[in-house]
């Protein structure tokens, strides 16, 4: 048996986030239509899916066993995606406040407070990582 560490406050956040997000996204967002919906889908179920990448990747790394540490894609660490795809989410969340898309309902709700989360977390990572990124 290996000795596990617990989940930073950063992490437990992207994956609390991105499962929320993702039950939410099937929730009414606007005009009787989930994320998923008609008039709805592909701009407004980019923040579930970000939200669901972030938090599988940190799962996986923090309990599946999988050492992600010095592997990149693309380029980029997985702290610069998750920091990437945080901030794009919490700058989509901002954005879906600011729409005219008739009434807001739940789902958009859930999404919008998922995707600032999302950015929270990533931030919060940078510094427990001790990456550099921010200080």
């Amino acid at each position: 048996m290996t000795d596990r560490q617990a989940p930073t406050p950063g992490e437990i956040i992207i994956m609390v986030a991105g499962a929320v997000m993702l039950l939410g996204s099937f929730l009414h967002f606007s005009g009787g239509n989930s994320a998923w919906g008609q008039f709805n889908f592909p701009v407004a179920t980019l923040l579930p899916i970000y939200g669901t990448i972030m938090a599988l990747q940190v799962a996986l790394t923090t309990y599946g066993n999988v050492n992600l540490r010095g592997r990149r894609v693309f380029g980029y660490t997985w702290e610069q995606l998750l920091l990437m795809l945080g901030l794009m989410a919490g700058l989509m969340a901002l954005a879906w406040i600011a729409t005219d898309v008739g009434k807001k309902q739940i789902g958009l709700w859930i999404e919008v407070f998922g995707g600032l989360a999302l950015a929270v977390g990533a931030v919060r990572i940078q510094g427990e990582r001790r990456t550099g990124a921010f200080g």
